[in-house]
């Protein structure tokens, strides 16, 4: 049988996902599947949600 160059490359190798949206904060990519929050009509990760917004009692 005849190999095709790179074919089992491409054949196990995920595409490249392109990001759905960015963090309006920091700028970070976001991609399907994480969680955006929406506040005052800002976009942000979870890590900036977690700097700007959580408190400790």
């Amino acid at each position: 049988m005849k190999s095709i160059p790179r074919y089992d490359e491409w054949k196990t190798t995920p595409p490249e996902q392109e990001p759905a949206t960015y963090c309006d904060c920091c700028g970070c990519e976001l991609y399907e599947g994480d969680y955006l929050y929406t506040i005052d009509g800002e976009s942000l990760c979870e890590d900036c949600v977690n700097e700007e917004y959580r408190r400790t009692i």
